[in-house]
């Protein structure tokens, strides 16, 4: 449920053209200063009033901010470069920044080294173990990349 505090705008779908190239939505100044940070902030976004999506807003580099759109997020709603979408964003408040995969938070409560090596690791790298976890369509192969994860933090 979007809160009440939710800061709306509209934003074209734009592409970086150097290195990777990616895909990204520009933040105006004005929504950006309702969250007063000169670094990477993470938010909650919904766009178009369907997709809704854990993010950071990011520092472009020229003194704007924006929002990084990869490639699931708009073939969930069947947009490309160039077209305009409704965002609305708030502040994210959840423990990580991302939603916890079921299957690691389970693994992370009966293991309790696994769970020490987890917390010891920096916001972004925590984020990308549940990003790979998070990936896999099906539980077994949640599970699998849940307990591989933890596994080389104990070993590294």
């Amino acid at each position: 449920m979007e809160p009440t505090d939710a800061v709306r705008f509209e934003a074209v779908i734009e592409r970086f053209t150097h290195s990777i190239g990616g895909h990204y939505i520009g933040v105006p100044d004005d929504v950006v200063q309702h969250f007063t940070q000169k670094s990477a902030v993470r938010v909650m976004c919904r766009l178009n009033s369907t997709v809704e999506f854990h993010c950071a807003l990011r520092p472009k580099g020229d003194g704007s901010f924006m929002i990084s759109l990869g490639t699931p997020i708009r073939q969930q709603l069947k947009v490309r470069m160039g077209d305009t979408v409704k965002a609305a964003i708030w502040k994210d408040e959840s423990e990580y920044g991302r939603k916890m995969p079921e299957e690691l938070q389970e693994l992370l409560a009966i293991d309790e080294e696994g769970n020490q090596c987890f917390q010891a690791l920096t916001p972004g790298k925590q984020r990308s173990i549940m990003y790979y976890v998070d990936g896999a369509k099906n539980v077994q192969t949640r599970i699998d990349r849940a307990i591989l994860m933890i596994d080389r933090l104990k070993t590294h």
